[in-house]
């Protein structure tokens, strides 16, 4: 499923026809309108949602922020979340935050769980399950399907962090998953420009539970970057696969330069990645692992077409040494993720390659 054959927009009077929805400004709407109040509803929140509904499978609410789709995702338990421990260092901060704030009992679950469902006998009636698939960054694939199956049978729901993967590899409401969330922020709007999330869901019950939460706390997201991300995800399913063929292809290159163990990517799980599987490609992530801190920072400052910043999913590639951040310590010290943008295939594998001669890489394994 592709973006442009789902580009339908919401049936509203208060928009503009055409190709991109205008551009709704209201905080106040007159009596009688459809709309009481600007941080109940927008036209221009609620065409990103339908398209990207449409494209999840299910009903989409947007977010002020990736953390904000979190935080009301994390609200939907009425018994406890229960996140995985390797999952997006974000969300395990809002975990903590809760916890020691004692807003929502939250526990965590080890990878190896979640790689043998059947033995994931811990969960409770309203507990919701937060995973990550491929997890951030080291890129592990988890089976949707047995995890769903495995929930619903102790009365729990199944939440997954579609962000890495994105709507046009993986569509984890078909799968069984209950919850999807996003960070717009990253491919959906895809060119570094906002901040934004979304969650989608198939039940409407959940759907009005997260539209109350977002009235409520106020976690809108402003009509301007609402556009902007609507604007983004016309071109999303292009940039996507782009995108992952040429972090297919350096994935490849670079395990036959540092070994297969050096380099983690979801394309080298056959179960579950590849055409007509879970996920249909790998998609545009990567993370390879050096000698130590002090290599791998050398590595990063010696490239030249990835940038050094902190995101991933915008047309540049990007690489940052990711255990230096608060949180990140249980990861490998010289592990560097890379996000790989719109360049040429070819003048990102140049950029790597001299980087890793500078630092004086030959094979790590």
């Amino acid at each position: 499923m592709d973006t442009f054959t789902k580009l339908q927009l919401p049936v509203v009077e208060d928009r503009l026809h055409g190709p991109n929805p205008a551009v709704s400004l209201n905080a106040t709407y007159y009596e009688g309108q459809r709309v009481v109040y600007g941080r109940h509803s927008n036209s221009t929140w609620e065409a990103l949602e339908t398209l990207i509904g449409e494209l999840e499978g299910g009903i989409g609410v947007s977010f002020a922020s990736g953390q904000a789709a979190m935080f009301a995702s994390s609200l939907l338990a009425t018994s406890r979340l229960v996140i995985s421990e390797d999952t997006y260092v974000g969300s395990r901060d809002l975990a903590d935050f809760m916890n020691q704030r004692a807003l929502i009992p939250c526990t965590y679950v080890a990878e190896s769980s979640l790689r043998h469902p059947s033995g994931l006998t811990t969960l409770q009636e309203g507990d919701v399950l937060m995973i990550e698939s491929p997890s951030n960054p080291l890129l592990v694939t988890y089976d949707i399907a047995a995890l769903a199956a495995v929930c619903h049978q102790q009365g729990a729901l199944l939440a997954v962090d579609n962000t890495v993967a994105t709507p046009i590899l993986q569509n984890p409401l078909g799968l069984g998953a209950d919850i999807v969330v996003h960070s717009a922020t990253k491919f959906i709007s895809g060119h570094s420009d906002v901040l934004a999330g979304l969650v989608i869901v198939a039940d409407e019950e959940l759907a009005r539970r997260l539209f109350e939460v977002r009235a409520v706390v106020g976690s809108i997201i402003g009509p301007v970057e609402a556009y902007l991300c609507f604007r983004g995800a016309k071109t999303l399913g292009v940039r996507v696969r782009h995108a992952s063929a040429s972090a297919a292809w350096l994935a490849d290159a670079l395990a036959d330069r540092l070994g297969r163990n050096a380099v983690f990517y979801p394309g080298f799980d056959e179960k579950l990645v590849g055409e007509g599987r879970q996920q249909s490609s790998g998609g545009a992530l990567l993370s390879l692992v050096l000698d130590g801190a002090e290599r791998a920072d050398r590595f990063v400052d010696a490239l030249q077409v990835f940038h050094h910043a902190t995101s991933l999913g915008g047309v540049e590639s990007l690489a940052e040494r990711r255990s230096k951040y608060s949180g990140e310590e249980r990861l490998p010290v010289g592990l560097v993720r890379l996000s790989v943008g719109l360049e040429a295939t070819e003048d990102l594998w140049a950029d790597i390659d001299q980087a890793l001669r500078i630092v004086g890489v030959e094979r790590v394994n």
